[in-house]
């Protein structure tokens, strides 16, 4: 068992006992890492507030071949993203890439583009000024791309429901290679048409996509 440092963003947690949690990141060398945090959830555990959902940070934890969960050490808070935290329609829509990346990225696997596209995207939402929804769709077709599952945009029929011309222009500029999202105005069926790919090709259904469909039938 040898001692490994890392940086991480922290996409999952679930508790495991009175005291401990285990939570899951997303590493660059060892893709979804699922680690044991002892004793995290005591008050006065020195990682307590270190391992909230979205939270970039540095780790230390004991690793060992064929151990599904290692044993966390240490965290150190690099950032918390307080702009999308205290903004609840950038948490709730910047949910969705996030649990992308937790679906896609393998255990114990490089993920090293994987892993800078979620950062990069987390990093310029948490100042952007405009709709929180077309951003996610923005940062949802960057880890498509770099997951391999980049959708076709030469032609609606691509996607599983047929997007109009102007959507597609909008996904196009989307796509488009970019520091920041391109589009400011709000893009409801550019997101549902990303989402609804994504859901496809992945196989699996996204808990962030019911409570964003909950929040919005209100």
């Amino acid at each position: 068992m040898g001692q490994e440092r890392s940086e991480a963003i922290v996409v999952r947690g679930v508790d495991f006992s009175e005291t401990s949690r285990i939570v899951t990141f997303l590493t660059p060398a060892r893709g979804k890492l699922a680690c044991m945090a002892q004793g995290v959830r005591r008050a006065k555990s020195p990682m307590a507030g270190a391992l909230d959902t979205f939270n970039r940070l540095e780790i230390v934890y004991y690793w060992k071949d064929g151990r599904s969960v290692q044993k966390l050490a240490e965290a150190a808070l690099q950032h918390s993203y307080p702009g999308i935290k205290s903004d609840l329609n950038k948490s709730m829509f910047a949910a969705f890439p996030l649990e992308f990346a937790y679906k896609v990225a393998q255990e114990n696997e490089p993920s090293h583009e994987l892993f800078a596209a979620l950062a990069e995207g987390l990093a310029d939402m948490e100042s952007w000024t405009g709709p929180a929804r077309t951003h996610a769709a923005w940062q949802t077709m960057r880890l498509l791309a770099v997951a391999g599952f980049e959708p076709d945009l030469s032609c609606a029929q691509s996607f599983e429901i047929p997007v109009r011309a102007g959507t597609l222009d909008v996904l196009r500029e989307l796509a488009a290679l970019s520091d920041t999202c391109p589009v400011r105005i709000d893009q409801p069926e550019a997101f549902e048409s990303l989402a609804r790919y994504t859901v496809r090709h992945v196989d699996s259904e996204f808990r962030s996509l019911r409570v964003i469909a909950q929040m919005f039938s209100k």
